[in-house]
């Protein structure tokens, strides 16, 4: 890894990459996605199943990752994205089978499409991570990531607003032949840009010969495997459950699909500014006090889920959007600060590609499976009706309230979790609140860490 402490020449190419990627994942991989399998009638396990497909499809990574820095990280990701875009195709031209097909068969088609298209997505997106590990230096990646994201954000606002404006006024299913037309054309553009990011540097540890180490052996990495754990009881607990969030404000509090993307599209942008916020502070003060705070949101987050679906509350109408808005915010810092913890783990040794793609299979195997037992949980749980009092239990608030539970264990992964030099969470708020309440007690970046 060099040592200069400056981003390479090219890198703005990595920036429009993710971005004209972005306009095209947020599409056929989220929201407008499942509100389309939704508008077909797919039951909740098989949206569980359209949610928990690419995670799952992530463990091909494991066949590839010996062999990336062989084949080349360039090669290996421009030929497996060029497949997948192609498959984006189909996608496209589904929608307009559905008047002439049965629901059930073109809910039959739509999974067969994204099976191969994540599949193909599995395969090639090992090499991203080590790819950029290598080229961004250590001192810089809170910056990096910072404004990875912030073009993430800006390209999923556009994609999601558009999304949503296409599907206000027009007929639902015909219309998302022109959203997901819009996915495949950010695809297409991001090969432009992908085959333009510089290459690593050849003094990369990873890219030098080395013998590979089995995979039992990165097993017994401790503040590795204290990071992945973590990272997969919270994709367990929380990640894997926001399919469930989008149909809860669609089906209870009755937000029409349109709305919803525009709010999708707001949390995207509310999330900016968390992403400016960490742009600096991230690599001064740390990751894991960042981890802290969102995962205090969460416990408000949930609890406010369940108040809303036991009707505990009024005005959900208000509410439900001002979540989903704020959790953009947390959703932004959550993954800037797990992203680096992990680069700044892992990514300076041999095996970088290895530890990447093990972590990311992990992860994508709890991620997979997840959404899958939760929609058929919600299944079960559809025609649930108790009543305490004021207290209304339905499907809904049973999901809820057994989430907010389990946050339990990401609270108890947290505190395993270690970095050195990184400020307390205790004291990162303190520092915030106190610039708050009295803005010559900055907590700017150059402060000392205690």
């Amino acid at each position: 890894m060099s040592n200069n402490d400056t981003l390479p020449r090219g890198i703005h190419n990595a920036y429009l990459f993710q971005a004209f990627n972005a306009v095209s994942w947020q599409i056929c991989l989220g929201s407008p996605l499942i509100l389309f399998a939704r508008e077909l009638g797919a039951p909740a396990v098989v949206l569980g199943l359209l949610a928990g497909l690419a995670p799952l499809t992530s463990s091909l990574q494991l066949l590839v990752a010996p062999h990336a820095e062989r084949i080349g990280y360039r090669k290996l990701l421009l030929s497996g994205w060029t497949a997948r875009v192609t498959t984006l195709i189909f996608l496209t031209l589904l929608p307009l089978t559905a008047a002439l097909l049965p629901p059930a068969t073109v809910i039959a088609l739509l999974v067969a499409i994204m099976v191969a298209f994540t599949s193909l997505r599995g395969i090639a997106t090992v090499a991203w991570m080590p790819w950029i590990t290598a080229i961004v230096p250590r001192s810089l990646r809170g910056a990096y990531l910072s404004r990875d994201r912030t073009y993430i954000s800006i390209a999923s606002v556009g994609a999601l607003a558009l999304s949503g404006l296409f599907l206000v006024d027009h007929d639902n299913v015909r219309a998302y032949t022109v959203v997901f037309g819009l996915s495949f054309l950010g695809g297409a553009v991001s090969l432009y840009f992908l085959n333009r990011i510089p290459e690593p540097p050849a003094d990369t540890p990873a890219i030098q010969p080395h013998a590979r180490t089995p995979w039992r052996k990165l097993w017994l990495d401790g503040p590795f495997v204290r990071l992945l754990v973590f990272s997969a009881i919270v994709q367990l607990c929380v990640l894997s459950t926001t399919t469930f969030v989008t149909v809860f404000v669609r089906v209870e509090v009755g937000l029409p699909d349109g709305v919803i993307l525009w709010l999708t599209a707001g949390a995207s942008l509310v999330g900016i500014l968390a992403l400016h916020l960490l742009r600096r502070r991230a690599d001064v003060f740390g990751s894991r006090p960042f981890l802290g705070v969102v995962v205090l949101w969460w416990l408000f987050y949930y609890l406010a889920w369940f108040l809303l679906a036991a009707h505990l509350v009024e005005g959900a109408w208000l509410i439900a959007p001002a979540l989903l808005l704020a959790a953009g915010f947390f959703a932004a810092t959550y993954e800037l600060a797990l992203t680096r913890l992990l680069m700044n783990t892992v990514g300076d040794r041999p095996d970088t590609t290895q530890y990447f793609a093990l972590q990311s299979v992990s992860v994508s195997l709890v991620a997979g499976i997840a959404p899958i037992l939760w929609g058929g949980l919600l299944d079960e749980l559809q025609h649930v009706q108790w009543q305490f009092g004021r207290l209304e239990m339905d499907g809904f608030a049973v999901f809820f309230a057994l989430q907010w539970l389990l946050l339990g264990l990401v609270l108890i992964a947290l505190e395993q979790v270690k970095e050195t030099s990184a400020t307390p969470t205790a004291v990162l708020l303190r520092r915030a609140w106190g610039s708050a309440t009295h803005p010559r007690l900055s907590w700017r970046v150059g402060h000392d860490r205690r």
